[in-house]
């Protein structure tokens, strides 16, 4: 039976990618817990106390007990807060990693199921590579090493400032980010290779399906497929300035932490309706290219740059695609509405 290019499109990026997504944030949520409402408590109570102890942050603090016993509260109360932290992290993370790993799989079948009218039978594994579970497992060494780096940065000698204290806070909290960071992408990672998994049971290749809202690198992948025994190429973008043209290729997503983009077992010998999935891929592409559909995180000269490049290169966008882009290029920013 043919597909339909946007039937398969709906599925992969708002079903499935919202059904990783959930298990994401239920890994971050039971990980994470509440340690960044205590660093944002940390900093109040902290600069509280300075403020009581020495006039203001904008006043230096004079060596003495004062500052010594400020500084050894704040450690203790880093210490306590990020030593609970790397291990519940680890634990929730390393605990799911299989079923990350699960749902890929079952996606993928699903996926194969939509395009051919097939069900696919995903052979029974142990669950995640041990590649996949050492990642899971270096997160408590990653939470420990920016512990570290606060704790030195609070170290009596180092302080008579309020910015030197919040550059130790600072550390601390940077450890909550980089956690949330580590459980996406090897959430992330763990789905892949179930999604690698079922395109190993189905013989077919890979093809990469960019989430909605994508980096102009990733979308500068959308589309293109790979054998199960190679790599895609690397350092592709659609920003020129992005680009490195002798980069090592890459296996797959994510590309990045918090990058949702995932492959899908693909031949192009299955029937579509109307335009075939890869070209949709494509074009989808350009469109949020040309639209400039970029997140919060992504600068808006990135958006345009790109959008140059897609006009300089692509030759049959869409003429509302091609207008919105030529307009921002030559403003140096997309429309509100865009």
């Amino acid at each position: 039976m043919p597909y339909q290019s946007d039937d398969l499109l709906r599925l992969v990026q708002v079903d499935h990618t919202g059904e990783a997504a959930a298990l994401e944030e239920s890994i971050t949520r039971t990980g994470v817990g509440s340690a960044d409402r205590s660093l944002a408590r940390l900093i109040e109570t902290t600069l509280t106390a300075w403020t009581r102890a020495f006039g203001g942050p904008n006043r230096l603090a004079p060596p003495g007990d004062l500052l010594r016993r400020l500084l050894a509260a704040a450690r203790a109360a880093v210490r306590r807060i990020l030593g609970q932290l790397g291990p519940r992290a680890t634990a929730a993370l390393t605990s799911t990693v299989n079923d990350a790993v699960a749902l890929g799989a079952r996606q993928g079948a699903a996926f194969v199921a939509a395009a051919t009218g097939r069900r696919l039978r995903i052979p029974t594994t142990s669950g995640a590579s041990r590649a996949l579970h050492a990642e899971a497992s270096r997160l408590a060494d990653m939470v420990a090493g920016r512990r570290d780096r606060a704790l030195q940065l609070l170290a009596g000698g180092n302080v008579s400032r309020w910015s030197q204290v919040m550059a130790g806070l600072g550390a601390a909290r940077a450890a909550v980010s980089l956690s949330r960071g580590h459980i996406a992408w090897v959430t992330a990672a763990a789905v892949s290779e179930g999604l690698d998994r079922a395109a190993q049971a189905t013989g077919t290749e890979r093809l990469w399906v960019a989430e909605a809202d994508a980096c102009v690198r990733c979308l500068a992948y959308s589309g293109r497929t790979a054998r199960q025994d190679e790599s895609f190429p690397g350092g592709l973008s659609w920003d020129p300035r992005q680009r490195r043209v002798r980069a090592a290729g890459i296996p797959g997503p994510p590309v990045h932490p918090h990058c949702r983009c995932r492959t899908v077992p693909w031949s192009d010998r299955w029937p579509a309706t109307g335009i075939a999935f890869p070209e949709a891929l494509r074009r989808e592409a350009e469109r949020s290219i040309g639209y400039g559909r970029a997140r919060p995180s992504e600068p808006t000269s990135v958006r345009v740059r790109a959008a140059r490049e897609l006009l300089r290169t692509v030759d049959d966008l869409l003429p509302a695609v091609s207008s919105t882009a030529r307009t921002a290029v030559r403003n140096g920013r997309f429309p509100a509405a865009a």
